[in-house]
């Protein structure tokens, strides 16, 4: 083994922190430190200098470095084991590509869920972690005049109900819009391809359990999902498990019923993720939340409708809505016809779990704005980084 000194490690390490665009922080070192032992830093750092867009075979890296290929393979497929390193295969000749994703949404999902990694090691890691959290973590990843991340409307009984659209004055393709607003569209688009579309249990709730720190939360588990090349790495190394359309489905509907939030990639199309988010447990939506910090997400397009003649004043919307947007209003204690449920609109995101949970389909959602979505996931990244409100 090579001997790396000190200061090449501190150097390997830093350009590692910011590659994967890792904040700064007290405890980013020690972070990476449990993920990369120094060798794996060093290599990485070599190459790797864009997430998402240098991608190698082991023999390119090989020849480019001037590395033994097979140590390179070793350490490449260590860490891709333990989802820290990603890779796909190209669909030109077949050849196995690696490549580095973001710290979040990426590498910490697909480490803390990871059986390959020790039990031990992870409430090492989640412990550390969760201090950053506090600190301010994903706010100093996060806060930006462009959001990674955007809400989806939920499924509804109904579908041709479900989206109403209105200001039809705005220059927009419909379905362009269909395309990134409609997450069963999103489900059966990934879908056309076999074997495209992986179930992962969630990182959050993982986390939640691991800590013991939302025991009251009954949401369930294997409730994420990615599609296209990190579905076959998901499965490959064993961390979640192909799922057909109409089980996708069925897991989004699973969620809607315990007021799960759907939050995926803020691009047009080929979206590599759906996340299920309850406001307890979820990084994203519980830190908005606890932040008053709306910038961590892009809202959906739209917001409820509610039709009195079928509402029946259940307070079913009230009770799920993540956000408080709903309210109960008592108009007379002796006469519920003229109780109402009213609407803070400014608060609402639009994740329509309100109407797809109400038992007299009184809600539809109405679009009222148009936010531009980024055409790719890289293209979504760099938005976010120009855009940092920090």
């Amino acid at each position: 083994m090579i001997k790396i000194s000190t200061t090449e490690i501190e150097k390997a390490y830093s350009k590692l922190r910011n590659t994967i665009m890792l904040p700064k922080m007290k405890l980013s070192d020690e972070i990476l430190r449990i993920w990369y032992k120094p060798e794996e830093a060093e290599l990485l750092a070599k190459g790797f200098k864009t997430v998402l867009m240098d991608r190698y075979t082991v023999k390119k890296y090989a020849e480019k470095f001037g590395i033994e290929e097979a140590k390179i393979k070793e350490i490449f497929d260590r860490l891709a084991r333990r989802g820290l390193l990603f890779y796909y295969f190209s669909l030109k000749d077949g050849a196995k590509k690696y490549y580095l994703p973001p710290i979040m949404p990426g590498l910490i999902e697909y480490y803390i869920v990871n059986k390959n990694n020790s039990i031990d090691e992870r409430r090492e890691f989640i412990k550390k972690f969760t201090t950053m959290e506090e600190e301010g973590l994903v706010g100093m990843s996060m806060d930006s005049k462009f959001s990674i991340f955007r809400i989806i409307p939920g499924t509804k009984p109904n579908p041709k109900e479900r989206l109403i659209e209105v200001n039809q004055h705005l220059e927009v393709d419909k379905s362009q819009v269909l395309a990134y607003q409609d997450i069963e569209k999103i489900i059966r688009n990934a879908g056309k391809i076999e074997n495209n579309i992986a179930i992962l249990p969630c990182t959050c709730r993982t986390i939640a359990m691991m800590k013991k720190s939302s025991p009251d939360c009954q949401a369930p588990v294997e409730v994420c999902m990615c599609f296209g090349a990190p579905a076959r790495y998901t499965v490959e190394e064993g961390i979640g498990e192909y799922a057909t359309i109409e089980e996708a489905i069925d897991v989004l509907k699973l969620a809607e019923k315990h007021g799960l939030i759907h939050l995926s990639q803020n691009t047009y199309d080929k979206q590599g993720f759906i996340c299920n988010c309850c406001s307890c447990c979820c990084g994203v939506i519980g830190s908005a939340i606890k932040m008053n910090n709306m910038n961590l997400f892009t809202n959906s397009d739209y917001v409820p409708v509610l039709d009195l003649d079928k509402c029946k004043k259940c307070k079913k919307c009230v009770n799920l809505c993540s956000f408080h947007a709903l309210s109960y209003i008592v108009g007379d204690s002796e006469d519920k016809s003229k109780d109402k449920i009213l609407l803070r609109e400014n608060v609402c995101i639009g994740c329509g779990i309100c109407a797809s949970n109400c038992p007299t389909g009184a809600i539809n959602l109405k679009k009222v704005r148009h936010s531009e979505p980024a055409n790719s996931f890289m293209d979504a990244a760099m938005k976010m980084l120009q855009g940092r409100n920090i």
